[in-house]
């Protein structure tokens, strides 16, 4: 299961929504965990906006995240992606689909 947090894109109908705060984003993906226990939840666009400093604590709860771009926003360099999970001592997994 994907999880997505609103990215607020200027001349959208929900650009004026508060932002999340990380606390929120944090119980929103231990909510999907607790309802969902045997699917894999994946952190997807936004994580790097809301959750900020706090996203390895997402990986408790989630089991993987996306790397790089989005659909129509940038993400965070992969490397910085990759740095943070083997500082949790993960070893990345580089699943590629094309096409």
């Amino acid at each position: 299961l994907p999880i997505n947090f609103l990215i607020p894109i200027e001349g959208t109908a929900l650009n004026r929504q508060p932002n999340l705060t990380a606390r929120d984003c944090l119980r929103v993906l231990c909510l999907f965990r607790l309802t969902c226990p045997t699917s894999d939840l994946r952190v997807a666009a936004g994580r790097e906006l809301h959750l900020g400093p706090l996203q390895p604590m997402a990986m408790f709860a989630a089991n993987s995240l996306f790397v790089g771009d989005y659909l129509t926003t940038k993400g965070q360099p992969p490397e910085e992606d990759y740095r943070m999970l083997e500082a949790l001592g993960f070893e990345p997994e580089v699943d590629v689909h094309v096409g």
